[in-house]
């Protein structure tokens, strides 16, 4: 699996490419409900520096460091387009 260390002002992450058992159930969300799709890919993509998955912790981060772990998230998993947006 595909994994990628980012490091923000609120601390470091690991991204890594989410398994199929994380993906296929929220798989339909994506279009019925796309925040619900996000929170769930990032939720089981982004883990602390001590190996714990983020979770909730989500939550917590400001918009800028929000979008910038969305998009490692993304390009980890390989779910964007061309121009790197799903």
């Amino acid at each position: 699996m595909k994994t990628k260390q980012i490091t923000l002002e609120s601390g470091t992450y690991t991204i890594k490419e989410p398994t199929v058992g994380i993906l296929f159930p929220i798989l339909d969300l994506m279009e019925k409900d796309p925040k619900g799709f996000q929170m769930g890919l990032v939720k089981g993509s982004i883990f602390k520096a001590d190996g714990t998955p983020l979770g909730d912790g989500i939550l917590e981060l400001g918009l800028s460091e929000y979008m910038t772990l969305m998009q490692e998230v993304i390009e980890v998993a390989g779910l964007g387009n061309e121009q790197g947006k799903l």
